[in-house]
């Protein structure tokens, strides 16, 4: 993994991996994903799938990132859209939110589009992500919720260091978790 600026988020350093550049999810990104319009992947400099955006990335959480920027704007280098490097094209996402109330920890998400599933591209975005979170040495906790039946999240869990704790906070799910060190 290395880190280096690139791309429209140039104050954010990307995350690369062997296949992967990890840019900031920022503000002007989220409101392109909102107008729905072809500026996003030019904001990227990427094209974008046309799965985009993936499931679980509902509307309610680009207002739930706007809101949580204006509060916070140091945090977007936590939130990251996953770009495949060849053919550069935008995949999915992952995330480590932060919240004030629990300063030394943060939850991880991940979610990629179906037409890029089991390659491994998940495992290599979290695990870039949870290395990226040791580096800051801002949080010592890392903790992710999934549901039992997705076993290729809980296999991504396992891969990056997390275990299971017990029941997770929605009816339901699970949560795993994982000590930096």
């Amino acid at each position: 993994m290395s880190i280096e600026h690139s791309g429209m988020a140039a104050a954010v350093p990307a995350i690369r991996t062997r296949r992967l550049d990890l840019v900031a999810i920022t503000p002007e990104c989220l409101r392109a994903e909102m107008a729905r319009d072809a500026r996003l992947g030019e904001l990227l400099a990427c094209d974008v799938t046309p799965e985009w955006p993936p499931e679980v990335w509902e509307p309610h959480v680009w207002e739930l990132l706007l809101g949580h920027f204006a509060e916070h704007s140091e945090q977007v280098a936590w939130h990251r859209y996953i770009l495949l490097r060849k053919p550069r094209i935008l995949i999915g996402t992952v995330n480590l939110f932060r919240w004030t109330d629990r300063p030394g920890e943060a939850e991880l998400g991940y979610a990629i589009v179906p037409a890029y599933w089991r390659r491994g591209l998940a495992t290599e975005a979290a695990e870039a992500m949870v290395a990226w979170a040791a580096a800051t040495g801002q949080v010592q906790r890392l903790y992710a919720h999934t549901y039992p039946h997705l076993t290729a999240s809980i296999r991504i869990l396992e891969r990056c260091g997390f275990t299971l704790e017990g029941p997770g906070t929605e009816e339901g799910t699970v949560r795993y978790g994982r000590e930096l060190g």
